[in-house]
């Protein structure tokens, strides 16, 4: 009877996205779950006043033109002023005191800033107290910390978070799963940058945290497109010192970018073989309209794919990353934690989570000195 269920179900998904203008407005609401906003990005230097935040949905409606988004003037290199709901914002979250205490490093390198410093302004990154309080980050110079608001190529204005470890020349670009944002996985990131030594760069999609537009699959491959360039042109990162890490649903825009452009890695976490193939993972074919065919985007990528896969994992079933592993060319290591679940292999197996994580930035990275040593003879 379930599985009878499901048919009907892709079924009817399939029918009803014939129509365009309809496909994508069931995708945004049947594929996505944004959580409430959690963060805010200001320019830097300025004096804070109180801060009214606007209902979520109304964040997610705004356009460009609506000169109110806390999005449209951080874009704006000039001063500006926010409204805000206290007037003492001095509170330290608890969330963010392990960064606040982290020792200082001192780099050999220079740390980076965009190339056009004017166009993408440092933004500072707060998280937001359940009391509507802006809770500073303290600009910690062992772990810089900035944001920037990127333009997508759909229009939207992304919020992005960099978290530097100068010292490397690799960096991740993280692509979050579902039900989260920037501010949420900001613990996520510290750890990565701290345990592997490397850099993260992270964005909202469309719809997201403090990005403005809407989340469709469409949005998404503009939304890493723009990070993507941004880490290049910007940042001025190496493409094949670019690792894509993409969880849950963020394996779909990240797949999907490493198929079609150079880089150094791919990391597929709890990752999807095809949106349709979460209802039905027996279905043999990829349906045109089906939501990140990673499993027909994963047979173009050229570096080393690195899958994990909880083997409990009840919202994306183990198998998606079977099939996904059958059909990639570079396959580098597959991991199937026999007891994790969706969301919980980098808190409950830490220590291991780490260790292979690490050995993955490492390989990438032996393997590129070997490539640029060869060259040079």
């Amino acid at each position: 009877m379930y599985k009878l269920f499901r048919k009907i179900l892709t079924g009817l998904f399939k029918l009803l996205s014939i129509i365009r203008c309809l496909r994508s407005t069931i995708v945004q609401y049947v594929a996505f779950n944004p959580p409430e906003v959690g963060y805010l990005i200001r320019n830097r230097n300025e004096v804070i006043k109180t801060l009214t935040l606007s209902p979520l949905h109304e964040e997610r409606s705004r356009t460009l033109d609506e000169p109110h988004s806390p999005l449209i003037q951080a874009k704006q290199p000039t001063r500006q002023s926010y409204q805000l709901t206290k007037e003492h914002l001095s509170i330290i979250s608890p969330k963010i005191k392990y960064y606040n205490t982290l020792q200082s490093v001192e780099y050999k390198q220079q740390l980076r800033n965009p190339k056009n410093q004017y166009q993408y302004p440092s933004q500072e990154f707060n998280f937001i107290s359940n009391e509507l309080k802006a809770m500073e980050i303290d600009n910690n110079p062992g772990l810089p910390i900035s944001s920037y608001v990127l333009e997508s190529q759909s229009g939207n204005l992304i919020a992005s978070i960099y978290i530097e470890f100068s010292d490397s020349e690799q960096i991740i670009l993280y692509s979050h799963g579902n039900s989260t944002d920037i501010g949420l996985m900001f613990d996520t990131y510290v750890d990565i940058v701290m345990e592997c030594k490397i850099n993260l760069f992270s964005y909202d999609y469309s719809g997201y945290g403090q990005s403005t537009g809407y989340p469709t699959d469409i949005n998404l491959l503009y939304d890493i497109e723009s990070a993507y360039i941004f880490l290049i042109d910007q940042l001025q990162f190496e493409p094949r010192n670019i690792i894509i890490y993409g969880y849950s649903i963020g394996s779909g825009p990240s797949t999907n970018l490493a198929s079609r452009h150079e880089v150094g890695g791919l990391i597929i976490h709890s990752g999807l073989s095809s949106g349709l193939r979460v209802i039905d993972p027996t279905i043999d074919h990829t349906s045109y309209n089906d939501i990140f065919p990673n499993l027909d985007y994963i047979v173009d990528v050229s570096a080393p794919v690195y899958l994990l896969h909880g083997g409990a994992d009840s919202m994306i079933n183990v198998v998606h990353a079977e099939q996904l592993a059958q059909k990639a060319k570079h396959l580098f290591s597959v991991w199937l934690v026999e007891h994790g679940g969706h969301g919980d292999i980098e808190s409950q197996w830490k220590e291991l989570y780490f260790k292979r994580l690490q050995r993955f930035t490492r390989n990438v990275y032996l393997t590129l000195f070997q490539i640029v040593k060869l060259h040079m003879l």
